[in-house]
């Protein structure tokens, strides 16, 4: 049998997180560390019988209608409780629609930068918004992509000439709906290329899902099939300086690696 969090503790622990021990109660109640599976599917409805439960135990107030937002909690916001790594890192991935899968993996969802010994240098940029403009910006990912794209920088990072193509693309892959915060597309070397990028900032993180994702497009719902991936990451941490990161272009994610790294400050 797995360990479970003492109850003390386990109230002291956000709502998302209690419903998530719960889950995870659910689908390993048969195993141990020794003999948990690789991957073990579920779908929505194990996720409410799971918060029934929670309810009833009075662990959680009431049931969460937004099932879909609890997964995106550990998709860009944060890790799943430490209850669902007593055989290794777990990741919460989408299967289909409404459908899901408990996939053991070698690193945890979210990308800890530090923890991977990545610490760039901060490269000063020139803001090349006009003032104006940059007045009316917020401080989400969608303000990080202006300024990024204003100053250039996907093409600087990259080395050629990438155009906006599309911005907030939802689609389904072989896997389910995913979206896709901004497609750009140039030509490298010759060779026609898609650029997904995902950006993030706030409360909100990049993940290894969500490179995943990016992958993913690239490899099946490109506007014209066979094209050169370069998937970027945009994050915007506390320190208002702006990462940008590419990853392999793998779409097994165990297999994704972060291939270049770096960091921006604007002035």
């Amino acid at each position: 049998m797995l360990d479970y969090t003492p109850h003390d503790e386990l109230m002291t622990l956000p709502k998302y997180d209690r419903i998530a021990i719960y889950l995870f109660r659910d689908l390993t109640k048969d195993y141990t560390a020794d003999t948990l599976p690789r991957a073990i599917p579920f779908d929505q409805e194990t996720v409410r019988q799971a918060m029934r439960r929670a309810v009833a135990d009075g662990v959680i107030n009431k049931e969460v209608a937004n099932v879909p937002d609890i997964k995106y909690t550990y998709d860009a916001r944060r890790k799943l409780p430490k209850e669902f790594e007593q055989a290794g890192p777990m990741t919460w991935l989408q299967a289909g629609k409404g459908k899901y899968t408990l996939r053991r993996t070698r690193r945890k969802n979210i990308i800890d930068f530090e923890s991977l010994g990545f610490d760039p240098e901060i490269e000063e940029q020139a803001d090349q918004t006009p003032p104006f403009i940059s007045a009316l910006l917020g401080q989400d990912e969608q303000a990080t992509f202006t300024r990024v794209r204003n100053a250039n920088l996907i093409t600087e990072f990259l080395g050629f000439n990438v155009w906006p193509i599309q911005g907030h693309h939802r689609t389904s892959v072989s896997y389910g709906q995913i979206e896709i915060d901004e497609v750009q597309a140039g030509i490298d070397k010759g060779k026609e290329t898609i650029v997904p990028i995902s950006g993030k900032g706030g409360q909100d993180n990049l993940s290894w899902s969500q490179a995943l994702n990016l992958n993913t497009y690239g490899a099946q719902k490109a506007p014209i099939p066979g094209l050169a991936v370069r998937s970027l990451g945009l994050w915007r941490d506390h320190l208002n300086t702006v990462w940008i990161v590419e990853f392999s272009a793998e779409t097994d994610i165990d297999d994704i690696q972060i291939v270049n790294v770096r960091r921006f400050r604007f002035r």
